[in-house]
């Protein structure tokens, strides 16, 4: 979240004298930014990263006193609509950084903190916003300090006196030897040997996205400003020329246009779009969950620096040029929440003829992996996803259907991208012997379970089961170690197992065994055979059962 230092002075003195410093910050927190710390002379102020106007104390200045009913300014407009400037943009910028846009602001009049709040408020619009200025970037110059009509282009590399720097310096020595050219430089590393730049009759007044000229810096003595916004995405830069040139206004200053040519095309900028969206009084009664009515809900949006009006059976909203965060009714909505407050908001219970409980099935799965854990296993979580070399190959599996049964098929993926990902699991032992081959080189003993599902069809209906594998390994793990952590198991889950001898490709032949219930196969346990050992990487000896969880809980008697 993106955190905004103000100087607590001039936010104060954007108010009117009605209007205390502690009826601010309080606001602050009401409008739903937080104040994250405070001196004697600032605030540091945690905003939403969708709100860039507010990056500023003139936006959020703007907000609060809209929200305190201080302020009923909701429109913007440029009263002289002649354009006061041009700007021909050349062929050869279009392939590194084709967008720009700007204005000119006549009649500033700065202060130190005013000064250094707008240069503040521009470079986090260009971090964030701008992506680190490669989406945007914008450049502020002192507008009497500029000559003639301006060109923006992409030029082989020329010489300016940068912003601070004192004597005449190439633009590739700019970006070698600055703090902000080392940083920025990859935006244009791609330009072939050619360097975006805005020049005027005299001369470079930016290298763009780098550093502007010291010839147009501006200072508390800039009566009018020139502001050019570049980047990469036309609607983002026309975005951040509104935003821009609202701050100014509320600032003090008169915008005028400039017209952008672009050989035959031609634009004018800022465009000080303002947008209508209608909603319905009801449709976001529903969605806050509180009855307000229309009027109610218009002076809300006021509150929110919307002008709201009822018109017919809807609410409309004229969103401003700012806020390039709406984009349609859901954010009108959490707005109308935020002025009427959260904290007033209570929770409704759901109507229903019934009350809600947990899955008995769930419940038990969840305790079942409790037990395991008693039992002194590490529960593993992997993917449904596995392949034929590891679900069955790997396991010494040639005819699946031999093992599985003749009515037995698996799960094939449509156009697998990967030979190792092919299928649906059938059993869980491949995803725990793949963990525990990736993870060889840890400290014995090692012990894994997963609960989890696996997936299979059956004279072509699909079947879904859950099951419960665990592994044992070590040195001294063999059939009996595992054959105790089964028993162990299922007789928490007030079950008698039986055992019956078993044979499986996968396990050691003679110490594998069928988990079986009242004659029905519920699992398998063994020792691992040394080659399904090697196919997986494990170096030592290792024991597993796996079993049908499912036919656990249906067959037991413990309650849930």
């Amino acid at each position: 979240m993106p955190v905004i230092s103000i100087n607590k002075k001039y936010l104060v003195s954007l108010f009117p004298e009605s209007a205390t410093q502690e009826e601010i910050m309080s606001h602050i927190e009401k409008f739903g930014c937080s104040i994250e710390a405070e001196t004697a002379d600032t605030i540091n102020v945690e905003v939403s990263p969708n709100r860039p106007d507010l990056f500023g104390a003139v936006g959020l200045a703007r907000s609060l006193k809209n929200f305190m009913h201080k302020s009923r300014k909701y429109s913007y407009s440029i009263k002289d609509g002649n354009t006061y400037l041009s700007i021909e943009v050349g062929r050869r910028v279009l392939k590194i950084r084709p967008f720009i846009s700007a204005f000119v602001a006549m009649g500033t009049s700065f202060s130190d903190d005013s000064l250094a709040d707008l240069i503040n408020f521009t470079e986090k619009l260009c971090e964030t916003y701008g992506r680190s200025r490669k989406k945007m970037a914008v450049g502020l110059h002192d507008l009497d300090k500029i000559s003639g009509e301006l060109t923006y282009d992409a030029y082989p590399d020329d010489k300016f006196v940068r912003l601070g720097g004192e004597g005449e310096e190439f633009f590739s020595e700019v970006i070698k030897n600055t703090e902000k050219g080392s940083k920025y430089s990859d935006i244009i590393e791609n330009a072939e040997g050619l360097f975006p730049a805005l020049k005027d009759s005299k001369g470079t007044i930016s290298l763009i996205p780098i550093l502007n000229s010291e010839r147009t810096r501006t200072t508390t003595k800039t009566r009018n400003i020139f502001v050019d916004i570049t980047g990469i995405d036309g609607e983002t830069i026309d975005n951040a020329a509104d935003l821009i040139s609202t701050v100014l206004m509320d600032a003090g200053a008169e915008v005028r246009p400039v017209e952008i040519s672009r050989g035959s095309k031609k634009k004018v900028t800022p465009q000080l779009r303002h947008r209508e969206l209608f909603i319905q009084s009801r449709m976001a009664e529903n969605e806050i969950g509180v009855r307000v009515g229309p009027q109610n809900i218009v002076s809300l949006g006021n509150k929110m620096g919307y002008e709201a009006a009822v018109v017919g059976n809807r609410i409309r909203f004229t969103v401003p040029p700012y806020r390039m965060d709406v984009f349609n009714e859901q954010d009108i909505i959490e707005d109308i929440a935020i002025g009427y407050g959260y904290d007033y908001i209570q929770p409704v219970p759901i109507p229903s003829s019934t009350a809600g409980q947990l899955d008995p099935r769930m419940v038990f799965f969840r305790e079942a992996s409790e037990a395991m854990l008693g039992l002194g296993f590490t529960e593993s979580m992997s993917t449904f996803l596995s392949g034929e070399e590891s679900n069955f190959a790997d396991f010494r599996i040639g005819d699946y259907k031999e093992t599985f049964g003749s009515d037995f098929d698996y799960v094939k993926l449509k156009n697998a991208k990967s030979q190792s990902i092919t299928m649906m699991r059938t059993w869980i032992m491949p995803s725990l012997m793949k963990a525990i081959g990736a993870s060889r080189h840890e400290a014995m003993p090692q012990r894994l379970f997963e609960l989890d599902m696996v997936f299979w069809t059956e004279r072509g209906k699909p079947v879904e089961r859950n099951h419960l594998a665990a592994i044992y390994v070590d040195s001294k793990s063999n059939f009996n170690s595992i054959k105790a952590a089964a028993e162990a198991f299922l007789e928490w889950a007030d079950l008698e197992m039986e055992v019956e001898r078993a044979d499986h490709s996968g396990f050691i032949e003679g110490r594998c065994a069928a988990i079986v219930w009242k004659g029905k196969k519920m699992g398998i346990l063994g020792e691992m055979h040394p080659e399904t050992l090697r196919n997986f990487g494990v170096e030592e000896p290792a024991s597993a059962f796996e079993i049908d969880i499912d036919g656990v809980f249906e067959a037991s008697r413990r309650p849930v």
